[in-house]
């Protein structure tokens, strides 16, 4: 039923809970999981440094990197092996694209992450993919 799991983290709590409940799937149900990290857009308008913003974007994806590193060693802890991969984007929409061009059976995610919005929209990320995914959402909270 589920061969083809997609988990998108961002490094929030609810995120790493969401992979793990996705690792028990895959051990249950013996499923190829996929954890991608969506790095936001950087807005530019306000740094007139190339440097600085060269920086900030190493940093990020540093941080990115961390995250997946994370994940994969959690799966190695458990016997499993998970495939990851950094992406860049809008989350919504790139969770999106990247499920429908990978044909993922389901979609694992935290239910709230770690946006630069967090504290105005609460959960948007999640609420767009619930909304619009071809695919069964697993919302781990």
């Amino acid at each position: 039923m589920f061969s083809n799991i997609l988990v998108p983290v961002d490094g929030s709590d609810n995120s790493y809970r969401a992979f793990e409940a996705a690792l028990l799937l895959s051990e249950k149900l013996d499923a190829k999981v996929t954890t991608i990290h969506v790095m936001e857009t950087v807005p530019v308008v306000h740094i007139q440094s190339e440097k600085v913003l060269a920086d900030i974007l190493d940093s990020y994806k540093k941080e990115s990197q961390l995250i997946l590193s994370k994940c994969s060693e959690l799966a190695t802890k458990k016997g499993l092996s998970i495939n990851t991969k950094q992406l860049q984007g809008n989350p919504g929409s790139t969770i999106l694209d990247f499920c429908k061009k990978e044909k993922c059976d389901i979609i694992v995610m935290g239910s709230r992450g770690m946006g630069k919005f967090k504290e105005l929209v609460l959960g948007s990320v999640s609420s767009k993919v619930v909304h619009h995914s071809p695919s069964p959402v697993m919302i781990v909270k």
